[in-house]
């Protein structure tokens, strides 16, 4: 009788761990998704905005640091700005704005642009940081990913 007890218990045991382990394993696949989804949006972000700067001229960063503005090769302006719906946006002369980041897992936690003359040289640096949207309950599924870049305009 008391050996079916033990064997019992350590059964429940191994039950036990085994059912925990599957639990912190599902956990950290969700951050891990995120994470993913996080690095794919502000790669993405960044390559757009590598591309644009880099061929564009005559650079302009906002007062409040929030946004660049600049001339793209055809003489159209063209401004990337943090906007206040938590994203990085790209919007044409016309007003139109397009996301460069995600919006509905994601969001803009921080962002800055800052432009700098050395010589005859402009230089645009990018900072920002995303994370993932609302309020996570547990301490696993918090992720959170900075991104920084420093431009050079080829074009004077």
């Amino acid at each position: 009788m008391i050996e079916i007890l033990v064997v019992v218990a350590i059964f429940a045991s191994l039950g036990t761990l085994m059912v925990n382990s599957l639990f912190s394993i599902l956990r950290s696949n969700v951050k891990s998704e995120l994470i993913k989804e996080i690095r794919q949006s502000g790669s993405f972000a960044i390559d757009v905005m590598t591309k644009k700067i880099t061929g564009g001229t005559d650079p302009e960063c906002a007062d409040d640091y929030r946004g660049v503005s600049f001339n793209d090769v055809n003489g159209e302006k063209i401004t990337f700005l943090c906007d206040s719906g938590g994203y990085i946006a790209s919007q044409s002369a016309s007003g139109k704005k397009t996301p460069l980041t995600g919006q509905n897992k994601i969001t803009l936690t921080s962002c800055r642009f800052d432009c700098e003359l050395s010589g005859t040289s402009h230089k645009v640096t990018i900072k920002f940081t995303l994370s993932q949207a609302g309020t996570p309950i547990r301490q696993e599924e918090i992720a959170q990913q900075s991104f920084s870049k420093i431009i050079l305009v080829r074009n004077q």
